[in-house]
Order: C-alpha cells, then sequence, then structure tokens
C-alpha cells in the first residue's frame, strides 16, 4: 500500500514511496524479564538499527519467538507477510545475544528460515547488539548467519 499525498500548489496527485512495515521478534524466555522497552523506543526514536526508517515506518509486529526452536515465528510471520505485508523483521538483540541472555541455538536456522521467506532480516534491535558486535570484532569471534547449517536447513527444517 502505497501513501498518497495531494499537491495543493499544483492538484496533482503525489505517490510517495512505500510505508516500510517493520516487525521485531523476541526470545521467549527474556520477556520474562524485559518489557521490551529498550526495541520500542529505538524503533520510536530512529536508533541504532531502525536509524535507517523515515518517520512513516510502521511497527506492525511485535512478539516472542514461542519458545525453542521458534516454534511460534513462521506461523506469525506468514500471517504479517499475507495479511499487512511486513516488509523487514528485526531479530532482537535478546536472541542475537550470548550474555546476560540465555543463548539461542536456533537463531542461525531462525534467521535463514525468515530469509528464505522473502522477507529482509535486519540483526539487532537495540544499542546492545551493537555493543555486541564491536566486542566480537575485537576478540575475532563475530558468528557468521550465512553459511548453511546442513542440521538444520532453512525452511526445509520447518
Amino acid at each position: 500500500m502505497s501513501l498518497q499525498k495531494f499537491n495543493l500548489s499544483d492538484s496533482v496527485l503525489i505517490e510517495d514511496e512505500k510505508i516500510k512495515k517493520v516487525a521485531i521478534v523476541r526470545c521467549e524466555r527474556t520477556q520474562e524479564s524485559c518489557p521490551g522497552t529498550s526495541c520500542i523506543t529505538s524503533f520510536s526514536e530512529r536508533k541504532y538499527t531502525f536509524k535507517d526508517y523515515d518517520e512513516s515506518a510502521k511497527l506492525v509486529g511485535f512478539f516472542s519467538c514461542g519458545g525453542c526452536p521458534g516454534r511460534r515465528i513462521f506461523r506469525l510471520i506468514r500471517n504479517l507477510k499475507e495479511e499487512i505485508g511486513v516488509d523487514v523483521i528485526h531479530i532482537s538483540s535478546c536472541i542475537l545475544k550470548e550474555t546476560p541472555f540465555p543463548k539461542c541455538l536456533h537463531k542461525k536456522d531462525i534467521i535463514k528460515s525468515i530469509h528464505n521467506m522473502g522477507i529482509e532480516v535486519v540483526l539487532g534491535s537495540d544499542d546492545k547488539w551493537e555493543k555486541e558486535i564491536e566486542l566480537k570484532k575485537k576478540e575475532g569471534k563475530l558468528e557468521d548467519y550465512e553459511s548453511i547449517d546442513e542440521l538444520l536447513n532453512g525452511a526445509d527444517h520447518w
């Protein structure tokens, strides 16, 4: 769906760029102690991994994975894709980080599977992920999220 504006100065209908529809998926276990304030604030203030979205971007979903191995994610994302036309899924920092949150053993498969659904994936949802990236780069321990894990081969696994 495109946003349309009527320009009174020349009486011409102008069609703007498509409004970005964004959703955030977070860790089921982490939500027991985190209300999601950092993710929501980062989106509303267009900070960190949300800095490239303009003010017209809409947050259309904020939900947990449903527990290991991400059992609720694909059903919810399929609904968001079919009903709303979601453009981008942010993988929350709590899924990506390894401390102080519980390590997600399924994050690579979740990321690849969402990508295989034809939806853009962005890693991180606040400053915690950016700090983690810098730390991992210094330690030389940055994970590869692009390679295929043969045991959990993306869409084939689900």
